[in-house]
């Protein structure tokens, strides 16, 4: 039986799909974009609460000001950026983690813009959800760096390359950007002046970027976790292979079972009997029907691709 036999699986595809969070998430972002065309052609200033401003800033600009973009270009960034990689943060770990790691992303961007700009004249004003969307992109993509995706560079050049080398550009822009232009565009220090944008550093707020890189790490490592118990191995397993079975998930799930520390050896797919790989494929599906696809770590996912693939 494969995984689109279950029944639980057949019910999934044949139920209509509710919108996303993340669809939701990115509707909000339009619409405030929309509702701020609207204010602007009217003159009005109906929104220039959510925006933090670093010389008078108030509590909850800290995350509203992830809301309002800085015109079409940064929302269709940030935008498609949330949207890719936010569905996956979503489909892997579930809403809540989604909306927590955007949220707790956008305001750990936002106290290192804040750190960047102490000394300076104090001036500045920070928009944009970039520093969550970052922190979306690392706890995405960071499983997949060997991954080989394809971009459209300046939205019309196509360009295939792996995901490990993305991150490495967009830590190094973000880096490089903060140093050299950002920093000393916002200190305005006489021997150290920005090498592009001019006094205002460019007005792309590297430092929030790099806050968000860095809290999407943490993010990462957080819920990567891996901390399953006993319990968590198969509560059934069928044919003559059940103890060997348990046998393998025991060894792939309860690392914490061995109190010397002593690394496991789980066997590869291939030197497993169908019947052996058959009852530890039903056992992640097991977890997947009682809890959702994300309540399986980064190794029971790839161990899921791993015995699909042997049983085809």
């Amino acid at each position: 039986m494969g995984i689109g036999d279950r029944a639980y699986m057949r019910n999934q595809r044949l139920a209509r799909e509710p919108i996303s969070v993340t669809a939701w998430v990115v509707g909000t972002l339009v619409a405030f974009f929309i509702l701020n065309l609207i204010q602007e052609s009217a003159g009005a200033d109906l929104l220039g609460w959510a925006i933090l401003r670093e010389s008078s800033p108030m509590a909850w600009q800290w995350l509203t000001h992830g809301l309002l973009h800085d015109g079409f270009w940064h929302l269709l960034g940030n935008g498609l950026i949330l949207w890719w990689t936010g569905a996956i943060v979503e489909r892997e770990h579930g809403p809540r983690a989604l909306l927590a790691v955007l949220a707790a992303g956008t305001l750990f961007g936002a106290f290192a813009w804040a750190l960047t700009g102490l000394g300076g004249d104090r001036g500045g004003l920070l928009v944009g959800v970039s520093a969550g969307v970052y922190a979306l992109m690392l706890v995405a993509l960071l499983d997949k760096l060997d991954h080989q995706i394809t971009l459209l560079l300046f939205f019309f050049l196509p360009v295939t390359l792996k995901v490990r080398w993305l991150l490495i550009a967009t830590t190094l822009f973000a880096f490089v950007g903060w140093i050299f232009s950002e920093l000393p565009g916002r200190q305005n220090w006489p021997h150290w002046q920005p090498a592009w944008g001019g006094n205002e550093g460019g007005g792309i707020a590297h430092s929030a970027h790099l806050g968000g890189l860095l809290f999407g790490w943490l993010a990462y490592r957080r819920l990567n976790q891996t901390n399953l118990t006993v319990q968590d191995a198969p509560r059934q397993v069928r044919s003559s292979d059940a103890d060997d079975a348990r046998s393998i998930a025991r060894d792939a799930y309860a690392a914490e079972e061995n109190s010397s520390g002593a690394d496991n050896e789980v066997k590869s797919p291939s030197s497993l009997t169908k019947g052996q790989a058959r009852a530890e494929l039903d056992t992640l599906l097991d977890k997947i029907s009682a809890g959702g696809f994300g309540s399986l770590t980064v190794g029971e996912k790839r161990r899921l691709e791993e015995l699909s693939a042997r049983l085809r």
